[in-house]
């Protein structure tokens, strides 16, 4: 595996750069694909060339670099969480956070007219965004990412997740009913999401605003305090302020 990895440039390096962030902390610089693939383990270089393939086959032309940016951060993001809640999948946490904005991506590409008439959306919640879709466009962005996780064989639990992201959130806030393993990985999104925001407002002081419902019933679900929550957030925020980790992303 070591060997085809080095046989591709971009994946070479993006593995490199993911092993290296100081999201996690390394002690030492670590240069060598073998070593990197020892640390990751398999489960997790397998989801980073599955996101490499699929970034290739939808952006072969690579016009959507701050959309792919924001999805690695995220799923960086979720990747260092996961380890904090020993009841959630590790080995999916990369996946689930490159995916869980994919849909969207894919509306894009299929309707001219979605991304302008996205951004009037852009104060709905999921369930809003959902029904909005649907009526106008007969899917949904959390429908096709789920289908689009399922046709390039990830993990039925990430496609699950990434189609029920609406239904998940509503959950959360007691109007409806998943799966705990659905809800688990929607709340580790929702705060690896929060993170991801909160580092895009750090030199934005007038932009910081108070922890919202959503964000309160996924702490209290996660049996996370709010006090050491907000200490997780300002440690990773950051992290990736002071790091070079922008400039180091490469999928």
């Amino acid at each position: 595996m070591a060997e085809l990895i080095k046989q591709d440039v971009a994946l070479y390096t993006s593995l490199l750069a993911i092993v290296n962030s100081p999201l996690f902390r390394r002690t030492q610089r670590i240069n060598s694909v073998e070593h990197a693939v020892s640390v990751l383990g398999m489960p997790r270089v397998g989801a980073l060339i599955q996101s490499m393939a699929l970034r290739s086959a939808l952006d072969a032309d690579g016009h959507w670099q701050a959309f792919w940016d924001s999805a690695t951060e995220v799923a960086l993001l979720c990747q260092c969480l996961v380890d904090r809640f020993p009841h959630m999948n590790a080995d999916h946490a990369y996946t689930l956070g490159m995916m869980h904005d994919i849909g969207s991506a894919v509306m894009r590409m299929n309707y001219p007219d979605y991304q302008q008439w996205a951004l009037a959306q852009a104060n709905a919640n999921a369930a809003q965004t959902r029904k909005a879709e649907r009526e106008r466009y007969g899917t949904d962005r959390f429908e096709l990412a789920g289908r689009l996780a399922h046709g390039w064989f990830m993990p039925d639990s990430v496609a699950t997740a990434l189609a029920f992201q609406a239904h998940a959130q509503a959950s959360l806030m007691g109007k409806a009913q998943v799966s705990d393993d659905v809800k688990n990985a929607n709340a580790l999104l929702i705060l690896a999401k929060d993170i991801s925001g909160e580092y895009h407002r750090y030199w934005n002081f007038a932009n910081r605003v108070s922890l919202d419902r959503l964000l309160v019933r996924t702490l209290d679900h996660l049996s996370l305090p709010e006090h050491e929550y907000l200490d997780i957030k300002e440690d990773l925020v950051e992290r990736l302020a002071t790091s070079e980790l922008v400039t180091n992303r490469s999928l």
